[in-house]
């Protein structure tokens, strides 16, 4: 069984901050009494979505790691600035090879495989966002943020999970990125 590495923990940590400053940001002010609050959904929300993409590649049996990627960091904090929710902070990297008593041997992995792993991440934030929708007003907050880490991976711009999804399954796709958007526009008007 695959472990936590304590660069992947670190990885996780860095991004999870950077989501919590991102959401409780507003052009030129910071929403400071709500920022636990957005440190807990963004901390459930994201974790869930990476862990979900790990689980299920090494249920392939891939070696799958959470990789920050320091560009995303920098984007998301510039367009932080302008009021602009940037989550591409990271990735699960995936390894498609199986080690076993006598080394390793790669895995190719179908193309079902490869939009299942890309397509669970962001049908957690799914669930999640309906489930708190459903909730009630005071889960705004909660299903927002889940509302948006889905639509923005669906987005279907490699290295985004929308796009190996597209590539799988255009139908699901289409279905999925429509229903992103009915959750996610409502906020904006």
């Amino acid at each position: 069984m695959q472990t936590f590495t304590k660069e992947e923990i670190r990885d996780i940590a860095i991004a999870v901050l950077v989501l919590t400053f991102m959401f409780a940001f507003r052009p030129f002010r910071l929403d400071f009494i709500n920022l636990p609050t957005y440190f807990l959904i963004v901390l459930t929300a994201f974790v869930c979505h990476e862990l979900a993409h790990k689980f299920v590649a090494m249920k392939f049996h891939c070696v799958a790691f959470f990789k920050l990627w320091p560009a995303g960091v920098l984007f998301a904090l510039l367009f932080m600035l302008a009021g602009i929710k940037f989550a591409a902070l990271g990735a699960v990297v995936i390894y498609p090879f199986r080690f076993g008593r006598w080394g390793f041997r790669r895995i190719h992995l179908t193309e079902t495989e490869s939009g299942l792993i890309s397509v669970v991440g962001p049908l957690v934030n799914l669930c999640f966002a309906l489930v708190f929708l459903l909730a009630g007003p005071s889960f705004v907050l909660v299903s927002f943020v889940n509302s948006w880490l889905f639509l923005f991976n669906m987005f279907p711009v490699p290295p985004l999970d929308g796009s190996k999804v597209l590539r799988w399954n255009t139908a699901l796709w289409t279905i999925l990125f429509i229903i992103g958007l009915v959750l996610v526009v409502p906020y904006f008007l």
